[in-house]
Formats: structure tokens, sequence, C-alpha cells
């Protein structure tokens, strides 16, 4: 945040009008009357239902992750140190999910710093996509990381075979995975550099202050004190009572407005430093609350927001705001015109280098807090495994010479009868099976403005695969209002997945990246199907983006 005061406490402001006050004021006496955050840290499961749930009890490791994590700083910064004297000029993360999201954050807050290496995302299976991490990278220079909690996730477990057929040195492998899981074996087989574990009682979406997230930092040398130092001291505060305890009174605020209709919860930050922050956040909330028919939806981005604005005419949003404490007159004012047009506003004001650290533990504690009142589990997702079941489906019958369903051509006239007549409370998610790269980013939101613009509708965008492993947990769960326009494209490049290296490894259902991809896309499209969530999946072809660019701008003409 622009202000430096590091002493500053995170506070909480709300911009509503008298019935939201009135809604939200009596979900935080609730939270008070039953004690929420007493229970929390007293570690009772039933604050989320009957006691003894599956991943409940056991998955409140997050609590402790910054203060573990301070433990380690010393050796995760000698391990930065080492690399960088050797050498080392880029760590390619290679992770779905809660292994690369928190570390995007951090390194976009952070940057390069005091000599040590980029950041190189790759959390796609898309052979454009890999081909393109090749291009920057030099192999003899660059560190692989292989973040896995389980150990067995399918694309990473890949990515990670491909990166060693093109550097076999273990020396240039670092693994952050769980104690006993299948990529530790492969890590020791392999001879790593180092193996760090996560806390098996911290799902993925809860790990931004375990080593999931603080070994990628440290590697790139963000300030680590300053990271978890503020996600300890927003935990401490969360233990307070409610009306005293600004996460509770976060998580409280947007479950009451979300009660009231209003589950699309839109994010706005301040420091554009921070713009890589809604896509964490977006898995944290929609993965964690996007179940059992119920559900806040993250709109990360929204295209109101595009000029520094907000939504002043969207009857099913609520508006967070993520900023410093200091004066932004554009900011505020246009938090007065939506809260002026009826729209909630809340505002959560981080300050100093402890900010980052402070705004995940907060947001933490607000999700289970969302969970608690929404009546859910937030720590489990029963819906994220039924896509990835149906992806081996799909390699399964390839390998029998079943080719995967080709997809039609894009037109204009099909996107606009998909999206025709959709109104709030309904929303469209664009998912794009596209290079995540800069120039899809600009191509894909000028469409989801185009089309937001012809619809009442709330417009969500992301990236498959990485989507499946963060608002693919709301699109299956959660409120059956969510319409799925899936984009595909004809990759260019193509790319190996090598053997195992033994026989005690898992093997590979595929030995292309290119066929993972598609069968990625057609799985999720059966998934989706099977909860009858309506979808219109297109082929973009080669030229995807003179394609895409193409039909946003029909669309446009077309008013």
């Amino acid at each position: 945040m622009p202000d430096t005061d590091q002493s500053a406490a995170p506070t909480l402001r709300r911009h509503l009008d008298a019935d939201q006050e009135s809604a939200v004021a009596a979900e935080i006496e609730r939270a008070a009357q039953e004690r929420v955050p007493e229970r929390l840290w007293e570690r009772d499961d039933t604050l989320w239902g009957p006691a003894g749930q599956a991943e409940v009890a056991d998955r409140l490791g997050w609590l402790d992750a910054p203060s573990t994590g301070l433990e380690q700083q010393a050796t995760l910064e000698a391990l930065a140190s080492e690399v960088a004297e050797e050498g080392y000029t880029d760590v390619v993360l290679v992770g779905m999910g809660g292994s690369s999201l928190a570390p995007e954050v951090v390194w976009d807050w952070s940057g390069p710093r005091n000599g040590r290496l980029r950041l190189r995302m790759l959390d796609s299976t898309d052979p454009d996509a890999i081909a393109t991490v090749e291009a920057a990278t030099e192999p003899e220079r660059t560190l692989v990381l292989v973040s896995t909690k389980s150990g067995g996730t399918l694309e990473t477990v890949s990515l990670f075979r491909h990166f060693w057929s093109r550097n076999p040195d273990g020396r240039a492998f670092v693994a952050v995975t769980d104690p006993g899981s299948g990529l530790e074996a492969m890590a020791r087989a392999h001879d790593f550099r180092a193996i760090f574990h996560g806390d098996p009682e911290i799902g993925g979406r809860y790990s931004a202050l375990s080593p999931f997230g603080t070994v990628p930092a440290a590697l790139t040398g963000a300030d680590l004190g300053a990271l978890l130092q503020g996600g300890v001291r927003a935990l401490q505060a969360s233990q307070g009572p409610a009306p005293e305890n600004v996460a509770v009174q976060l998580g409280a605020a947007v479950a009451a407005l979300a009660k009231a209709g209003r589950d699309k919860l839109v994010l706005r930050v301040q420091d554009r430093r921070l713009a890589s922050f809604g896509l964490w956040l977006e898995q944290l909330v929609a993965e964690s609350t996007g179940k059992g028919g119920h559900g806040v939806l993250p709109v990360v981005d929204d295209p109101a927001t595009e000029d520094g604005g907000l939504p002043t005419v969207a009857s099913d949003r609520q508006l967070l705001v993520l900023r410093g404490p200091g004066d932004d007159p554009d900011l505020d004012a246009a938090v007065a015109r939506s809260t002026e047009a009826g729209v909630p506003v809340l505002e959560l004001v981080v300050a100093g280098e402890e900010a980052l650290g402070a705004a995940f533990a907060i947001l933490e504690v607000a999700t289970a807090t969302v969970g608690w009142s929404l009546g859910i589990n937030p720590f489990d997702q029963p819906d994220v495994q039924a896509a990835k079941d149906a992806t081996q489906v799909v390699l399964a019958e390839v390998a029998d010479g079943t080719p995967i369903p080709a997809a039609g051509e894009v037109t204009p006239e099909a996107v606009l009868g998909f999206v025709e007549g959709l109104a709030a409370p309904d929303y469209l998610a664009i998912l794009a099976y596209l290079p995540p790269s800069a120039d899809a980013g600009v191509e894909v939101g000028r469409l989801r403005s185009a089309l937001a613009a012809r619809t009442d509708a709330a417009v969500t965008t992301g990236f498959g695969p990485r989507y499946l492993h963060s608002t693919g947990q709301l699109h299956k769960g959660g409120p059956a209002v969510g319409h799925y326009l899936l984009l595909e494209h004809d990759p260019r490049a193509e790319r190996t997945i090598p053997a195992p290296a033994s026989d005690d490894e898992p093997s590979n259902p595929t030995t292309s990246f290119r066929t993972l991809f598609h069968a990625q896309s057609q799985g999720d499209l059966r998934t989706l199907g099977a909860h009858d969530r309506p979808v219109l999946r297109v082929s973009l072809g080669s030229d995807w983006l003179e394609s895409l660019a193409a039909l946003t701008t029909a669309i446009k003409e077309d008013s």
C-alpha cells in the first residue's frame, strides 16, 4: 500500500445503507454470541457442522503458519543466497492452485530484490505456454521449484518430468510437498537440492504463509520477515471478540450481504502491485464457499473498475476494496457513487510492508467465517475431483483410439445467442484454454467488457486448466446460475511428457501436453454438463489472438 506506517493496525470501513448495516450488524452480533473467533482458535470443528467432519479439525494448521515460517526464515534465505551465488537467475515454479497463486502475488508485490531470482510461473499444460517459459530461460541458470501438496497433481508431475528432461541435474530442482508424498519420493530418487515439507493440516488455498508461499518468496528476495510478521500480527488480532475483530467482521459482512442476494464479490485493489491478488482471493473464496448450492462468487477485474470506478447498478454485487489509509480522492469518489446507488462497499485498510501478509491472514479468517455463516465446510472441495476423473476418462478414450471431439468454430451470433437474456443473479464465466500471457489477458478482458455491456449479469474470466483448481469447485457445487463460454485454441507448439524414471513412479496417462491440455477442457465440459450447467464450447483455431480480437470487435459492433 502507498502508506508506509507499519504500526497502523488493519481496519474495516463499511459503506452500507440502513438495511444492509442492520443485516451486517446482526450477523456480527451472532458471531459474538456463538463465539466464532474463540472457537476458531480452540480448533472447534463444530463451528462448521457436526463434530468429526472430514477436512475440518485437520485443516486448521494455517493459524500457526506465519509463526512457523519465521522459524524457517534463516534456512530459506540461506537457500536463496546459495542459488544466486551459484549463478542461477530464474526460478520456474510449476504448480497448480494454492501452490502457485500466492507466490505470484508476492512476486508482483516485491519483484526481484537483492540480486535474487526472477519468478517464472507455469500453471498451464498448454504447450505454447511451456514453450514461452523455455524461450525465456536458460536451463543451466534456471532453478525449477516443483510444488504440490498431494505430490501427485497430474499437471505438476508432468511438468516436472518435462523440465527434468531439459536439465537432468538434481541441484537445479527444489520440491515443496507434504511429508511422504509421491513427489517427495521422486525428489529423493532424483537427488533434488532441497525438499521443504508443507503442513498436512493446511489446505492448499490456505497455504499462502506456509512453505508453498515462503519458499518462492525467499528465492525471489521478498522481505520474508515483513510478510510473516504481517500474518502473525493479523492472526493475533483475529483472536479477539467479534465486535473488535476485523477479520471476523469482514467475513460476517460478506456472508450477510450474500444471504441478502449480493453473492458476487467484486474486488478492487488500490495498489497496482497487488493486481494478481484477486486470483488468490478468487480461489480462496470460490473453492471454500462454492458447495451445496451455496457460494460467494469473486468477480476479479470487473469491467466497471477498468477506469478506476466501481459498479453502481449491480443488484447482486458487493464490493471489497483493499487499500491503504491515506487519502485517494478518486477512489473515495468511486466508493461514494457506489454507496449512493445502494451497492454495499467494504474497505479493508492495511498499511506498510506488512500489509500483504496481513491481508492474506485476514482474508483466510474472514473466509472461514463466511463458511460458518453459510453453514458449510470451507476447507473441503467435494466437486473438484469430478473434472480430474473426467480428464482421465478422456485420456483413456484417446489411448483406445477415440479422438477428442473438435469444437465448432466461433461466431459472434453463437456467442450473443448464448448470453441473451442473462441477468442477475446469473453470471457468465469465460473459460479460456489459451496461453496465460499478457496479450491473452488483454484480449480476453476486451471480450469480457463487450459481453458485460450486453448483459446485467456478472462476467468472470479464468484460464484453463488453472481455474479447475480455483473457481471450478463453485462452478459445479455453487448456485446453479452460471453460464460457461469455453474458448479453445490449437497450440502451435508440442511438448512431450517423458516416461517415469522408474516403475515406482506413477505412469503418464499420455505422452503429449497437447493431448492433456485438450483432455482437461473436454473433461470439464463433460463435468459441467453432468451438473446441468449450460456451456458453449468454441474453437479460436491456431490464430487465436486474431480470432479473439475479431470476435470482440464484431460483438461491439452488433449493438
